[in-house]
Parts: structure tokens; C-alpha cells; sequence
């Protein structure tokens, strides 16, 4: 889960709108049950759509930072 809540405070806060998208299932981040339940781990392959105002980059870099470390 911690991975799941992690993502979640990125967005939890702004306006974004974050989807994660593994495979031919996507969730929102900000609902980390559903995020878990994709089953996203770190290192994996996953599509991650951002859609807000004017901070995507920025919210794509955190959560591209919480998925990539190892």
C-alpha cells in the first residue's frame, strides 16, 4: 500500500487529475485502493496520464520519483 499512498498525496491536494493505467486496467490516484489493486509496483511498466492545470510536468516528475527508486 505504500506505494499506492504515496502517489496519492502527490494529487490528493491539487486539482490534477492522475491515472495510472497498467495493462488494459487504469485507476485513479487518487483512490489508492484501486491503485493497489492494479497491482503497480515499482520498476514496472505503467502509463501514467496527467491531466490538470499547468502542473503535469511537475506531478509526472513525483510520481515518476516514487516508481522508478529502488
Amino acid at each position: 500500500m505504500a506505494i499506492a499512498a504515496a502517489l496519492c498525496q502527490i494529487v490528493c491536494e491539487g486539482k490534477e487529475h492522475v491515472f495510472v493505467k497498467a495493462g488494459r486496467r487504469m485507476a485513479s490516484i487518487r483512490e489508492p485502493v484501486k491503485v493497489l489493486a492494479l497491482g503497480v509496483r515499482r520498476l514496472e511498466w505503467v502509463e501514467i496520464i496527467v491531466d490538470g492545470e499547468g502542473e503535469e510536468e511537475s506531478v509526472l516528475e513525483q510520481v515518476e520519483n516514487i516508481l522508478c527508486k529502488e
